[in-house]
């Protein structure tokens, strides 16, 4: 959540280790290894007000929300009339 949904809400993510490593990741999300002084340092930039007005612009790489709404646009308009018509096949000869 913190690569995918937190960006949206204009919050930092600390991501520990390389786990999320390759993974489209909005500026708001601060990488740092799996020791404590890079965690540390890492919590002094986010909690730093340089980073906290650079994440007034963040967008996030993954959408802004609202995708249910339309998938259920776009179901409305699907014809599923034939969709769970099942046929039957006699195997005997």
């Amino acid at each position: 959540s913190g690569l995918i949904e937190v960006p949206t809400f204009k919050k930092p993510t600390i991501n520990i280790g390389d786990r999320q490593k390759g993974r489209l990741k909005a500026d708001s999300v601060i990488d740092c290894e799996p020791q404590k002084d890079s965690i540390l340092k890492s919590l002094k930039k986010a909690f730093s007000i340089s980073f906290k007005e650079k994440l007034v612009n963040v967008s996030n790489p993954y959408g802004e929300g609202g995708a249910s709404k339309k998938i259920i646009k776009i179901l409305e308009k699907q014809n599923f009339e034939n969709v769970l018509k099942k046929n039957f096949f006699d195997i005997n000869y």
